[in-house]
């Protein structure tokens, strides 16, 4: 984003003051604060504006007709908060779905929920989308975190974003910006943290950066790595089928990123990234639940699952290119990525009685072995208007093509033994692609008032195929394909009345790509699947402010939103065994987010957020999943707030004492349906059944020291050991419900040594 970053500080007038106030209220979730001082120091020419990029143009907060919440890892790892589960537990409409593994975790933002594996929130990393929006390759849940890889900050964007960002993204997006390297000095820091958790073990992370330039003022090159062995706090039961272990959910997770940039000439500069990512463990954050009403089936910590061997790799390497026109900025983003996750386990728990309804053998052992991979390139080439004053008449625009092509498997094995009997051995390859054009228009009516236009529309071919060798579940199927056309549309009106205050409004659609769908037959033999899965689409409507009053002590960022869902993605549930479909009930939520924070000065600072979410079915859904009416849709809490507070203390010899508690809240939340008597008097029987996650308060503390470039902090999260599940599920199997849950990490403690040089 280079060519974005000119700004002359006659250009940052008025409103480039006031976006760097409101920006504290844009950044409440953070633990960021404004330092003014005073009324003099708000106004004061040195104030530098907080600049943003989630409408894919360089712009301050305030100015922005988003909700966005822009987050610096730094400020949230001096806490001991390093992961994106930490930073979105601080953020408003948010919410994270801790799976049982640190590959498996998912985000819902503004009610719109991870209900199948095809996501509803995208990730980038800069221009490029990471991930997958293929519901064959689970891209729901496997949601790469790359925090420690040294990004700059974290733009975590609500409501839809298709015209800009594409597919999968109706929800909202999460971008990682990353920093780019100095071409002026050399630099870095290294760190290191300890820690233990209760009812668990210790843990160990070591991170470290650093730039070096090249060619002065032309080329530099930075490096970042971290590695990380994270202790358990999960007990394996003797009676699971590999036996009795301590700490079976720990983990071991190393990476890096290298990145050079330069500047060829003064109109044309490139970037070229790389970044590798691996992940091993042994065991899972699963305990097992009896019920109804659902309760440790064992003890909080225990749980019944065996010994696993998993595997998470990924890698990526893109390059930008981008070069300055007298009239706009031409830039061209191409890139290439690959993951592979791999996991061998007994799960005999789980399948074994559908082993044994189809084999007619007992089973004491039922070992599973899934791989799942996704091979993506993606070319990406937009035209952006240079920036012009706000003035009556001026037209910022952007125009862009892209062209995206995932090919992914999903191998899965069951077998039972003793009898060695292989009740599916199937490959499912899959390749979705996607072609688009899309452009975006703003118009400046008066220098306070402009209006905003967007379309994108995407051609998606689809194909899936099953090769599976026993055939008793899944017959072999040739490749189904399908080709769909899909417009986007985003409208929004912006209006700065004064420095301090700014308002919009914004109407946009988003959509989920339509999938060719895997066949499932039930016991008589016959497919009860759809052959497709069909495209999901919603519009979404809201209404913001954004400003601060008390000359700067106070500052806020809130919104308004209502959405409808049509025709939404759903699993399917047939002895056990999961596929894919549509509903037939729309989708209506809506909901407010709101943040504020107070700064009296430089060394105090409070931010507290609050939302709200009501999302819930329309009518009663019975041809996918079962639910009545007005039902809550699974994994949204209706309520979520978090405050956070630092103060520093300035000592002897230059040091600097810092002081940092926080409050996080999370509203109960449904895991599946009740179902009941539907408006026609026939009874529903849900597919996916519920238990409620109860409601939970986390308190977070660190106490912090710094001197020069060095710096200590002492840590606690959950510090009063809080108890509770980040996520659940009843799943139906044969005669019986399965009912798992995974915890939330327990308190604990841990020191963290940074040194910059």
């Amino acid at each position: 984003m280079a060519a974005f970053s000119r700004r002359t500080k006659a250009g940052r007038s008025q409103a480039g003051r006031s976006a760097f106030l409101v920006a504290g209220a844009a950044l409440a979730a953070t633990g960021l604060h404004i330092q003014v001082a005073d009324a003099a120091d708000a106004a004061s020419n040195q104030i530098e504006e907080v600049i943003v990029t989630a409408s894919r143009r360089a712009e301050s907060v305030q100015d922005t007709a988003l909700s966005v919440t822009s987050i610096d890892p730094q400020t949230f790892a001096t806490g001991g908060l390093t992961t994106l589960e930490d930073v979105i537990n601080y953020s408003p409409g948010v919410y994270f779905r801790g799976g049982s593994a640190p590959t498996d975790n998912g985000i819902t933002m503004r009610g719109v929920s991870t209900f199948t594996s095809a996501p509803t929130v995208g990730v980038y990393i800069d221009d490029v989308p990471i991930g997958s929006g293929n519901g064959q390759a689970s891209g729901a849940s496997l949601m790469l975190d790359v925090m420690k890889a040294g990004m700059e900050r974290v733009e975590m964007i609500k409501g839809p974003q298709g015209t800009l960002y594409g597919a999968s993204s109706m929800g909202g997006l999460i971008r990682y910006v990353s920093p780019d390297p100095s071409k002026a000095t050399f630099g870095g820091a290294v760190s290191a943290d300890l820690s233990t958790i209760s009812h668990g073990d210790s843990g160990q992370r070591y991170t470290g950066r650093v730039s070096v330039p090249i060619v002065a003022d032309r080329f530099g090159v930075s490096f970042s790595g971290y590695y990380e062995d994270i202790g358990g706090f999960i007990d394996r039961i003797p009676a699971a089928a590999s036996g009795a272990a301590k700490n079976v959910n720990g983990y071991e997770n190393y990476g890096g990123m290298v990145k050079l940039a330069g500047n060829f000439t003064d109109r044309f500069s490139a970037s070229l990234l790389g970044l590798r990512d691996k992940t091993t463990f042994h065991g899972r954050n699963i305990v097992a639940l009896s019920g109804p009403p659902f309760v440790p089936a064992n003890g909080p910590y225990e749980t019944d699952t065996s010994k696993s061997l998993d595997d998470s790799k990924f890698s990526l390497v893109a390059g930008t290119l981008n070069y300055e026109f007298d009239f706009a900025n031409l830039i061209s983003s191409t890139s290439y990525q690959e993951r592979l996750v791999t996991s061998t386990t007994d799960l005999v728990a789980d399948f074994g009685p559908l082993v044994e309804l189809f084999c007619g053998c007992t089973v004491d052992n039922a070992p599973f072995t899934g791989a799942q991979s996704t091979d993506r390139f993606v070319q990406e080439v937009r035209l952006v208007s240079r920036e012009k004053p706000r003035e009556a008449g001026n037209i910022d625009w952007s125009i862009g093509a892209i062209y995206s092509k995932e090919e992914s498997g999903n191998g899965q094995r069951l077998a039972g033994l003793p009898t060695n009997f292989v009740l599916l051995d199937v490959n499912v390859p899959s390749i979705l692609k996607e072609t688009a054009g899309f452009g975006n228009l703003t118009y400046y009516i008066t220098p306070q008032f402009d209006l905003t236009a967007g379309v994108r529309v995407a051609k998606v071919k689809a194909s899936v195929a099953v090769d599976d060798g026993p055939e008793i579940l899944l017959p072999d199927t040739p490749p189904t394909e399908i080709d769909d056309t899909v417009d986007t549309y985003s409208f929004s009106a912006r209006y700065r009345p004064s420095g301090s205050l700014s308002l919009y409004a914004r109407a946009a659609s988003g959509y989920r790509p339509a999938a060719a769908n895997l066949p499932l037959r039930d016991v008589n033999g016959n497919n009860v699947a759809p052959v497709i899965v069909e495209a999901d689409t919603l519009w979404s409507y809201e209404v913001g402010a954004k400003g601060y009053f008390g000359d700067g002590r106070f500052t806020y960022d809130t919104a308004a939103w209502w959405l409808h869902w049509k025709n939404l993605q759903a699993r399917i549930y047939v002895n056990g065994a999961m596929t894919g479909g549509n509903a037939n009930s729309d989708v209506t939520a809506y909901g407010f987010e709101g943040m504020l924070g107070y700064s009296p000065g430089e060394r105090f600072n409070v931010t507290a957020s609050l939302a709200y979410t009501h999302s819930t079915l329309d009518d009663d859904e019975t041809t996918a999943f079962g639910a009545v009416s007005g039902e809550n849709l699974p994994g949204i809490p209706q309520w979520t707030w978090a405050v956070r507070g630092k103060r520093t203390v300035p000592l002897a010899s230059g040091a600097e004492l810092s002081i940092g508690l926080g409050f996080r809240y999370t509203d109960q939340q449904d895991t599946g349906f009740e179902g009941g008597t539907g408006a026609n008097g026939a009874v529903i029987t849900p597919l996916i059944y519920n238990f409620v996650i109860d409601k939970n308060v986390i308190a977070d503390l660190n106490v912090g020291w710094q001197r020069g470039n060095v710096s200590f902090s002492l840590y606690g999260t959950n510090i009063f050991d809080e108890y509770g599940y980040s996520s659940g599920t009843a799943r139906p199997a044969v005669g019986f419900i399965r009912a798992t849950a995974s915890v939330i990490q327990p308190r604990t403690f841990g020191a963290i040594l940074q040194y910059k040089f």
